[in-house]
């Protein structure tokens, strides 16, 4: 497992916006865990397909001193990598950190070892309970295309309702997403564009909401369990013995209509009071994901900046976006642009 040198300035800015307020805090148990580990882009070296993830464990206390490592699935020997002092003028603080280069679009289990002691990460409030019953930490790198949130059925849902909002969906967009991802040029291929082909949609937006709701929205992750139930029982209602994901394109735009307008015939609203609440929701989410950068799993290899250009011209025909000049390679062009 590679490992780089802890950045202690970097560890504390980071930490000290959610591991310094106090425990009984108000905002103590929503505000920001979701940064834990930290996943950040790593730019040294000749490898632009890693991350630099650091774990970050806070002390009980100045006599806390507990050694701590971190194990999982990141390291195929499963060799624990312990974790140093983070430190303040050269003072150790109640911080522990290490750093290690995970490549991108994965996604792993660890837990810390306290004192030869294995328990999850208290910080990061992602778990995943294995068959055996035994609970685990998890992360995720940038560009992963694995579910992390949804099943499998659900994710089929979300993609139809996002393909009735995204403007991509149409003969002459889904030609040029064809076109666009058959002629991306073969290093582009192998990283930024890889992902593309392993997600319900082209364009990436369920890909983008199910990590979304799994960090920065995660109070969200409720409200799509809830509705993506709710219509799968409205379809199987109006369409009886169909999968919920295979019914007609006007089934989806009638029930797109009916969510808008704020009344879906079938609705349970005593589980979920405004179906047009969680529509809203749904599309701030898929239009994000849509145009936003590649890293964060949606617009799978900038192909929604892509559309943009395409679609939008100026005089004689020039871009009115001319994205790959501000954007890193290989999706942009830009030298200067660190993502």
């Amino acid at each position: 497992m590679q490992t780089e040198p802890l950045d202690h300035t970097g560890v504390l800015n980071l930490a000290g916006k959610y591991l310094a307020r106090r425990a009984d805090a108000p905002v103590a148990d929503y505000a920001e865990p979701w940064r834990f580990p930290v996943v950040d882009s790593h730019h040294a070296g000749n490898d632009p397909d890693l991350n630099r993830v650091t774990f970050v464990w806070r002390a009980g206390g100045g006599d806390d001193r507990r050694p701590v490592a971190v194990v999982g699935t990141f390291d195929s020997l499963w060799d624990a990598t312990p974790l140093e002092p983070v430190l303040f003028d050269g003072q150790p603080t109640l911080y522990r950190a290490a750093t290690v280069l995970i490549r991108k679009g994965q996604a792993h289990i660890y837990k810390f070892l306290v004192d030869g002691q294995a328990m999850a990460d208290p910080i990061n409030p992602q778990r995943v309970v294995l068959d055996n019953g035994v609970e685990w930490s998890r992360l995720f790198t940038e560009q992963c295309a694995i579910s992390v949130s949804f099943e499998s059925w659900e994710l089929a849902i979300l993609a139809r309702l996002t393909n009735e909002i995204l403007p991509l969906t149409g003969d002459d967009a889904q030609r040029f997403m064809d076109l666009y991802y058959f002629t991306a040029d073969k290093r582009a291929r192998e990283t930024a564009f890889h992902q593309a082909f392993r997600l319900e949609q082209p364009i990436g937006a369920v890909n983008f909401i199910d990590k979304l709701v799994a960090r920065e929205e995660r109070h969200r992750l409720g409200d799509y369990k809830v509705c993506l139930k709710l219509i799968a029982d409205v379809l199987r209602s109006r369409f009886p013995g169909m999968a919920p994901a295979d019914v007609s394109k006007d089934a989806y735009q009638d029930l797109y209509q009916q969510m808008a307008q704020g009344k879906v015939d079938g609705w349970d609203t005593s589980r979920y009071q405004s179906p047009n609440f969680f529509l809203q929701l749904l599309r701030r989410h898929t239009y994000t994901g849509a145009f936003s950068h590649p890293k964060y799993g949606g617009n799978a290899g900038a192909a929604g900046w892509a559309w943009l250009e395409h679609r939008f011209r100026g005089p004689k025909d020039a871009s009115c976006f001319n994205w790959e000049r501000a954007i890193e390679p290989p999706i942009g062009a830009s030298a200067d642009y660190v993502a």
